[in-house]
């Protein structure tokens, strides 16, 4: 009976993550950046070194934006769908390499729990279904992970162990150093505690940093050549150390993930106190739970310790998240099963009763979409029949999730409803919330208009970084008018000058910018206004 349904979730979420790729447009900042350097080589055909706006984009390595342009090949062209793909694709495998990984570890049911818990996490969820690097790392470091485990196993099996040195190599071929270092650091913790010292010396250590270097020689002896010295020294030095130690973006205190990560991890981060409270008595007895726990433990240490931070950075740690999270449920289940002594329901009723809250809200919102029409924009692509039924799919398996607790409380019920509701809310946000907030989202709109306006001809600056709307403009490359100076010149200029700004920009601005320029067009898009205005030298005139 288990694999029948193990094969159901699986077809379930390869519906959820491919079936609406292109439901939406690629939103602002991320994803339209790097849809257009893969555009960019796919119209220069410069695809060892990559470009936005015309210029060097040195901040990550090409692998991500190579298999954005070979699934954008039969298109013509980047779309939402061929953008979004390649992280759907390895996020779908890292689901795939969970499962066999966490029953590798433990057993099919431990397996199948970890991939639902692995599915239905917001923080994997999200970024899987966006343009971006980490699921795709997070699959390479899982991979090299799974193979060191499975060599060491397997009386310390050497072609293994450089197998997972190959997965390292393309680990940081798609983001950099950390691809290196994360599973690196799973493997070095997990020999320390073992104490297994013969296997640290035997460990191809020369051999592997030398296929990681090969590699990545591949492909940054290339770059460096065409990118010379300022690329060379950026993609080296700032992109790595530069972020390590003192990051120019995203720079957060250590304790950043601390209550970052229990907000991505929901709902089953409610569930942690129990968890550890659970492991922590059973902490004589941790048997394989060892190695995805130390996997995940020096894994937050190396990230807390780095400058640079942002939520969806810990996602080659959801694995084993999933797996610590999947044994404690398993256990839970089986004790239950068996009349051992589980847990007080306190560490499950009252997570189960706040996550079925949320749902409810979201449930009769989106039910009660019909009686909020005039309040909301136009859902061209999210009917409200789509919404309501949603919405009411989800009333219904929360009130029945609350009747489960409540008449009769057995764990296996509280994990089955919890599933089954995040299960909904995954659809719901694929196929209604997401297209039913993308007018909000999106920059397409506002730079369709601008088009209309401006001719191809006709001179576009932008007072911020225009890789914003590179994409969408299909236009590039569009100066940066980065200070006063050059605006003043935009302004004086005796022919058309057309220039995007944000309304914080045109606030912070002084008098005669305010007064030399026209705003034809506005926008609100995410939480920043965007302006299109052309001086007024040739309205006057």
């Amino acid at each position: 009976m288990r694999r029948p349904v193990t094969l159901m979730f699986f077809l379930l979420a390869a519906i959820i993550l491919f079936s609406s790729l292109g439901g939406w447009d690629l939103w602002n900042p991320d994803e339209p950046r790097y849809a257009q350097v893969a555009r960019e080589m796919m119209e220069t055909g410069q695809y060892a070194l990559p470009h936005i706006n015309a210029r060097i984009y040195p901040d990550k390595p090409p692998l991500f934006f190579w298999m954005i342009a070979a699934v954008s090949i039969p298109f013509g062209d980047v779309n939402a769908f061929s953008a979004r793909f390649p992280a759907a694709l390895f996020g779908f495998g890292l689901i795939v390499l969970t499962y066999f990984f966490a029953r590798r570890l433990f057993d099919p049911l431990t397996a199948l729990l970890a991939a639902v818990i692995l599915l239905t996490t917001e923080g994997f969820f999200r970024p899987t279904l966006s343009v971006h690097f980490d699921a795709i790392l997070a699959f390479f470091t899982t991979a090299a992970l799974f193979c060191f485990y499975e060599g060491y196993q397997k009386n310390r099996n050497q072609r293994l162990f450089l197998l997972g040195w190959v997965f390292m190599g393309l680990a940081t071929a798609t983001k950099g150093p950390v691809g290196l270092a994360v599973p690196l650091i799973g493997m070095l913790a997990f020999l320390a505690v073992k104490r297994d010292f013969s296997t640290l010396k035997s460990f191809p250590f020369v051999t592997g940093l030398l296929m990681v270097i090969l590699i990545n020689a591949l492909w940054l002896v290339p770059a460096c050549v065409l990118g010379g010295e300022p690329y060379t020294r950026d993609i080296l030095v700032r992109q790595t150390f530069g972020r390590l130690a003192d990051s120019y973006s995203h720079q957060k205190p250590f304790y950043y993930y601390l209550y970052k990560f229990p907000c991505h991890t929901l709902p089953w981060s409610l569930f942690i106190p129990g968890a550890c409270f659970y492991f922590w008595k059973q902490r004589r007895t941790f048997g394989e739970t060892v190695f995805p726990l130390l996997w995940f433990m020096a894994g937050f240490v190396f990230f807390s310790m780095v400058s640079c931070k942002r939520g969806l950075y810990l996602l080659p740690l959801y694995p084993a998240f999933a797996m610590l999270m999947a044994k404690f449920w398993r256990d839970q289940v089986c004790l239950e099963k068996n009349g051992g002594q589980v847990l007080r329901r306190e560490f499950f009723m009252l997570p189960s009763l706040l996550v079925f809250a949320v749902f409810l809200l979201v449930g009769c919102g989106l039910a009660l979409v019909s009686f909020l029409e005039a309040g909301l924009p136009k859902m061209a692509q999210a009917p409200q029949a789509i919404l309501v039924l949603a919405g009411t799919a989800l009333v219904f398996c929360t009130a029945a999730g609350i009747l489960l607790l409540f008449s009769r409380f057995r764990i296996r019920s509280v994990i089955t409803a919890v599933s089954v509701n995040m299960f909904i809310m995954a659809a719901v946000t694929v196929f209604t919330i997401y297209p039913f907030i993308n007018e909000k989202k999106s920059a397409k709109g506002f730079a369709e208009r601008v088009n209309s306006a401006v001719k191809p001809k006709d001179s576009l600056a932008a007072a911020f970084n225009p890789e914003l709307f590179n994409y969408y403009l299909h236009r590039y490359p569009i100066p940066h008018a980065s200070d006063e100076k050059q605006i003043v010149q935009i302004i004086d200029n005796p022919e058309k000058q057309y220039l995007l700004f944000t309304e914080k920009q045109y606030r912070k601005a002084p008098e005669k910018f305010r007064n030399g320029i026209s705003i034809l067009d506005r926008d609100k898009i995410g939480h920043r206004v965007y302006c299109l205005a052309v001086n007024r030298t040739d309205c006057e005139g």
